[in-house]
């Protein structure tokens, strides 16, 4: 183990060895025993961070918290579930919108009169550009 790695593992989990992970927990434990003075320049102020934050307690919230909450998880999971509804409908109706115009453009335009090179005037707005022009 390196000075570099072990301090990357103290820093990460912490001074205690039972969170550092446990395929490297022995060649950590190693590098302790072979350079006690190099190992407690990381491990001291990872130790301070550790009391610090075991001592840290959160404040449980109130009775009055926890009952509008409950209160409350019905009608927003409702909400949530009426809206994905919409959603899915809109989808659905442009969809089938959709559908309807592909339908309609296949009925109305069979294939068989597409025109030929010889037709290549008929595809203008202008129609016979042989014609005359004024």
């Amino acid at each position: 183990m390196t000075p570099e790695r072990f301090s990357e593992i103290v820093a990460a989990y912490g001074g205690s060895p039972r969170r550092w992970p446990e395929n490297e927990r022995a060649a950590a434990l190693g590098f302790i025993a072979a350079n006690p003075a190099q190992a407690e320049v990381a491990l001291a102020p990872a130790a301070e961070l550790d009391d610090l934050l075991s001592r840290h307690r959160v404040a449980a919230p109130d009775g009055a918290l926890a009952r509008r909450i409950i209160a409350t998880a019905p009608q927003a999971l409702w909400r949530r579930t009426r809206l994905v509804w919409r959603c899915a409908g809109l989808a659905g109706i442009g969809l089938a919108g959709a559908l309807a115009g592909v339908l309609t453009v296949a009925v109305l335009l069979p294939l068989d009169n597409a025109p030929d090179d010889g037709d290549a005037y008929a595809l203008t707005v202008f129609g016979d550009m042989q014609g005359d022009v004024q």
